[in-house]
């Protein structure tokens, strides 16, 4: 099932069309059923289609292909999927490799009498214009979709985080927080961040900036008992 909304509406509505009796134009629904491969056909291309890290930043610059986090997983495997989901990459440029690798593959299979690239399996090619925008929307849009349930997962969990007492609401240390902010939290003084997010006031860009105050805090806390343990050991 396509996981995107915006650029795939078509599709949807004139299946919707069809179940509700309104659409009968049996052409129009063999166009639909083709175009409906076709997006998924390119998008498993863009599953199955991987290389090692190291060769996508040689191929399409370590910069646009991730930059330093690339650097670090040089001995990793990533899918032209998950390539694409990353900030500034386009699918022209991650078919473009793809295309070149899959022509290399070819003439090293044919100088070897190899059969492994299969005769039955046709040269890779740019997704059809047709189709284009709408798989690269698809991708795009389904990483979105998992990154704000991740967030939303961590804030879940957050919202039990007890709120250390002795925390100094001053605009020396929270100097993003508006003065009513400021003050709302030194009188009410929440126990969890639960409670913090129920003050009318307290924007969400606060309680984010508050919840890494505290967790920066904490992890400071553990460091030092931890170092008091090995200098008693």
């Amino acid at each position: 099932a396509h996981q995107f909304r915006t650029t795939n509406a078509d599709l949807r509505l004139t299946r919707k069309g069809h179940e509700y009796g309104l659409i009968h134009d049996e052409e129009r629904l063999a166009a639909l059923d083709a175009r409906e491969y076709l997006i998924d056909d390119r998008i498993n291309k863009l599953k199955t289609f991987d290389m090692k890290v190291v060769d996508w930043a040689a191929r399409g610059g370590a910069e646009l292909m991730g930059g330093a986090k690339m650097v670090k997983k040089r001995g990793d495997k990533k899918s032209a999927e998950e390539v694409l989901t990353m900030p500034h990459v386009t699918l022209k440029a991650v078919e473009t490799i793809m295309i070149a690798v899959d022509e290399e593959r070819r003439a090293a299979a044919r100088e070897e009498g190899s059969q492994e690239m299969g005769d039955d399996e046709p040269p890779m090619t740019p997704s059809p214009l047709s189709v284009f925008d709408t798989v690269e929307a698809a991708v795009k849009y389904q990483s979105y979709v998992e990154r704000q349930h991740r967030d939303m997962e961590s804030w879940r969990k957050a919202q039990g985080m007890k709120i250390p007492p002795d925390i100094e609401y001053d605009h020396s240390i929270f100097p993003t927080f508006s003065a009513e902010e400021l003050e709302k939290l030194r009188t009410m003084r929440p126990n969890t961040f639960a409670d913090a997010s129920q003050i009318s006031g307290v924007t969400p860009q606060s309680l984010v900036y508050l919840y890494h105050h505290v967790t920066k805090r904490n992890r400071s806390r553990d460091g030092r008992k931890d170092s008091k343990v090995l200098s008693a050991a």
